[in-house]
Formats: structure tokens, C-alpha cells, sequence
């Protein structure tokens, strides 16, 4: 993976926990500004439409996407260094992202790290 400036990690940071594709700083703002749950929430209505989840997969889903949320609150919150909350944060995607793996399909789970790749070349594109 190519590293990042760190102006850049806030913006990967909110892409990885929320995984949409939101415009403008509005969209940032708003999801800044929100609940751990009302991400979770969002996440998973999200990821329901994106990878077609069936309703055990939105019940288990929804509660790794609420599970991580809480978990990444307190960071998010600290007054930590953008790059100490970056390092956390990301270990904190791969122990969901290993989890989800659990839960999706292959098909699925190869669409939510395609998505997710497309992301982070679109914030790197933006960034330039």
C-alpha cells in the first residue's frame, strides 16, 4: 500500500468506517458529527443494497458494523496524533475486515474490498 500524507488519514479514516460514497464536506461533516450507532446504522443500510445481504447477514452485519463503530468512537474522540489514531484505526479495519470475511459470501466480500480499493484510489485522486 502506498503511504499516505498524513493531511490525508482523517479522510481514509472516515472512508474505511463508513464506507460510502459521500460528496462534498457536508456529507464529512454530518458523519463526523454522528453517533456511533447512527454509523453503524448507515454502514449497514449501505452494505445491505451494495452486496445484496440476506437477513441473517444484515442481523450479524449490523452487529459488526455497531461493534466496530463503539470501538473506533473513543479513537476518533482522542487527542492522540493523526498518525496514532491512523495505526489504530487501521488495526481495527483488519480485525473487521476478517470478520466480514466470515460472514460474506466470496463474491460478496470480493465486491466489498473492490469497493472498498476504489475508495481509496478516489480520496488519493482527490487528494493530488
Amino acid at each position: 500500500m502506498m503511504l499516505l500524507k498524513p493531511k490525508q488519514w482523517p479522510l481514509l479514516v472516515a472512508v474505511f468506517l463508513c464506507l460510502t460514497f459521500t460528496q462534498g464536506r457536508a456529507q464529512v461533516n454530518k458523519l463526523k458529527d454522528s453517533t456511533p450507532e447512527q454509523r453503524a446504522r448507515m454502514l449497514t443500510e449501505w452494505m445491505t443494497s451494495q452486496l445484496a445481504l440476506n437477513a441473517s447477514q444484515v442481523q450479524q452485519v449490523s452487529a459488526l458494523n455497531l461493534q466496530y463503530a463503539r470501538k473506533n468512537d473513543p479513537i476518533l474522540q482522542s487527542t492522540e496524533s493523526k498518525l496514532a489514531k491512523f495505526k489504530k484505526l487501521a488495526a481495527l479495519q483488519k480485525e473487521k475486515s476478517k470478520a466480514l470475511s466470515q460472514i460474506l459470501d466470496a463474491g460478496q466480500y470480493q465486491k466489498y474490498q473492490e469497493i472498498k480499493g476504489q475508495l481509496i484510489q478516489n480520496i488519493k485522486e482527490k487528494r493530488k
